[in-house]
């Protein structure tokens, strides 16, 4: 009976392969059986023999294995390219760096000023801290009738897409859904439904005004101020002040802590 026989050095194993001797493998003529056995390594110079060997033989097993689809090097090259391309899409969205590779945290293009308009819709997505803090404060100062929420996912190409995950939305758990104010697809769909279209970056959180069709605010930290000063008439908290003026000094002193550690630290 002859064998094939590959060794594995770093986990001291061969592979052997030899005619199949089961009554049901002799019907197939050709067929082999794959068993692995324990070796140890004798010397050296056995082992650089078998180093040199194993590469022949390896090759033969990958060649059974394989046949002639692609090669696993090629397959593993051709996945982290893929992978590495998809990865730098989706960070230029959600997380686009400097020249140095650090996360670089672009202005926000919409600032709030001014009354507040009727209507409001919040867009967040849940991976983005910034969006949280509009979350809790909305929570605090209940405004939940009042300012209903979509939450978007990250898409495979860096965009927020919407999409409903799990069971039934009943408004008390608040994850992945779909538009529930424009009925759109993606929110870079529902900016460019504004007056005067947009073609910027799409980020969460944004306030939408349902009644001008424009979006009001995607800055976080003029949404929170908006929700916890400026909508008391719509909240069923309105005597909770989380910004007072005797606490504005140790707010800010914790503000210079949380900012690059916390909200910008998940982006590095």
């Amino acid at each position: 009976m002859s064998l094939l026989c590959a060794s594995i050095p770093s986990s001291h194993q061969f592979v052997v392969i030899s005619p199949a001797t089961t009554s049901h493998n002799r019907r197939l003529a050709g067929s082999y059986a794959i068993r692995p056995r324990l070796r140890m390594s004798l010397d050296n110079n056995n082992k650089n023999n078998s180093n040199s060997n194993s590469s022949s033989l390896l090759s033969a097993v990958t060649n059974l294995l394989w046949g002639r689809s692609l090669p696993p090097g090629l397959l593993v090259t051709t996945v982290r390219t893929a992978w590495n391309s998809t990865w730098q899409l989706m960070m230029s969205q959600l997380a686009p760096s400097d020249p140095t590779g650090g996360y670089s945290r672009p202005a926000s293009k919409f600032r709030f000023s001014g009354p507040p308009p009727n209507g409001l819709h919040l867009y967040v997505g849940l991976p983005c801290p910034w969006a949280h803090r509009t979350l809790i404060v909305r929570a605090l100062k209940g405004l939940e009738d009042a300012v209903p929420v979509s939450v978007a996912s990250p898409g495979m190409d860096g965009s927020w897409e919407f999409k409903r995950v799990g069971g039934v939305d009943t408004g008390q758990v608040i994850g992945p859904s779909l538009d529930k104010a424009n009925g759109c697809k993606t929110l870079k769909e529902v900016y460019r439904l504004r007056r005067g279209g947009y073609d910027g970056r799409s980020t969460v959180p944004m306030l939408w005004s349902k009644e001008s069709k424009d979006v009001i605010c995607n800055e976080s930290y003029d949404v929170i101020q908006l929700f916890n000063s400026g909508l008391n008439g719509l909240a069923r908290n309105p005597e909770l002040d989380l910004s007072p003026p005797e606490l504005k000094d140790k707010i800010e002193e914790w503000y210079q802590v949380i900012y690059p550690n916390v909200n910008n630290g998940v982006y590095r």
